[in-house]
């Protein structure tokens, strides 16, 4: 069997490194993409590299149940995931284990009752915090979460899919190109029997894009911050605070590896259909003065070490992953899409992985998986 991956972000690479960890009769891998991880400079169009990357649980909305509630175990299946494999490799992933807190000013009726979702029943160590609250938040929960260097944790999982091709005897190609359209994998590899869609906004059979998908601008703060002893509370915590006019302000740890320091990611903003690559010194400037008021001992002596601009690419009902055929070069072609996560993309990585095993398993059903 002959499959190819398009898009090597966290969700293409962690589907690849799926697929081979489970030994299927997978003969030849190919990834298919503008970007890979080891890139510097790194693209804006390249997602994954810029994310803030840890678990944010959300309760189910009325009005997108199914929707949240498969995403939202996505999150789980990858949360576990990470715990099963604490001992063995988190170090060289930079995966890290804390405490998530949320600061809500306005909290939706969702978070109120504390909906499917976001409750005890599906959170480890969750619990509504009532005390040192910032003025102005009405509503707090905590809960077990972990945060990851994304640009790091992409090198690491390139690295395990090369291992573990290796081990399997499974020949690895890699193709830098853009595509124009999802179809031209057929004509660039005559013989791919599956195709695997990571291409964030779901890039189409026939060009362009998923009409349901469009993107989401972020500007964030990598800070350097003096911490030499990790007494500050963000060393041991991610912070999310949301303001009653919807604005949302949050701290992440992006764990160092080796005993490297780490840094922090202060963000962020989210503006739809704005396509700027540029940063914004005003948004800087709001990123700054927010994180000074929410988080003074955070800012209190800190080096921007650099401005993130990414793109987020979101999809309306939700993310797409499921499978269809598409006409090739004289066969129908089994595509497997796995696209518009928006911000989720590192919580729900493992869970769309699992996903696609299971609907590669329907393309493919002798696989031992």
């Amino acid at each position: 069997m002959s499959v190819c991956i398009v898009g090597a972000g966290v969700i293409g690479l962690t589907s690849a490194l799926r697929l081979v960890e489970t030994r299927p009769d997978i003969k030849t891998l190919t990834i298919v993409s503008e970007q890979f991880p080891q890139d510097k400079p790194v693209n804006h169009t390249f997602t994954s590299p810029w994310a803030g990357a840890h678990f944010r649980p959300f309760p189910h909305r009325d009005s997108d149940y199914a929707s949240d509630k498969r995403e939202s175990e996505y999150t789980r299946a990858t949360y576990n995931y990470f715990k099963q494999k604490s001992k063995q490799w988190l170090n060289d992933a930079t995966v890290e284990f804390m405490k998530g807190i949320d600061w809500l000013e306005d909290p939706s009726t969702e978070y109120k009752r504390l909906g499917a979702g976001y409750n005890s029943a599906s959170l480890e160590k969750f619990q509504q915090e009532r005390s040192g609250l910032p003025a102005g938040v009405t509503f707090s929960c905590s809960y077990e979460t972990w945060c990851l260097n994304a640009p790091l944790y992409l090198v690491f999982l390139y690295d395990q899919i090369v291992k573990k091709c290796e081990e399997g005897g499974i020949s690895l190609r890699l193709k830098r190109v853009k595509l124009e359209k999802l179809g031209d994998i057929c004509e660039l590899y005559p013989d791919i029997e599956v195709v695997i869609n990571a291409s964030g906004r779901g890039l189409q059979w026939k060009g362009g894009f998923d009409p349901k998908c469009f993107l989401v601008r972020g500007q964030t703060l990598l800070l350097d911050v003096e911490d030499e002893h990790g007494i500050l509370p963000y060393a041991h915590a991610t912070i999310t605070h949301q303001a009653k006019v919807g604005g949302w302000t949050f701290v992440i740890k992006r764990p160092g590896k080796d005993g490297e320091k780490p840094y922090y990611i202060l963000g962020g903003t989210k503006q739809p259909g704005d396509y700027r690559i540029m940063p914004r010194d005003a948004d800087t400037k709001k990123l700054i003065n927010r994180g000074k008021e929410l988080f003074p001992d955070l800012l209190k002596n800190f080096k921007i070490k650099n401005v993130n601009v990414g793109f987020r690419p979101l999809r309306e009902g939700g993310s797409r992953v499921e499978l269809e055929y598409n006409k090739g070069s004289g066969a129908r072609i089994p595509v497997i899409h796995a696209y518009g996560l928006g911000g989720m993309g590192f919580e729900t990585s493992v869970g769309v992985a699992q996903h696609v095993q299971l609907l590669y398993k329907r393309v493919h059903p002798t696989s031992k998986l």
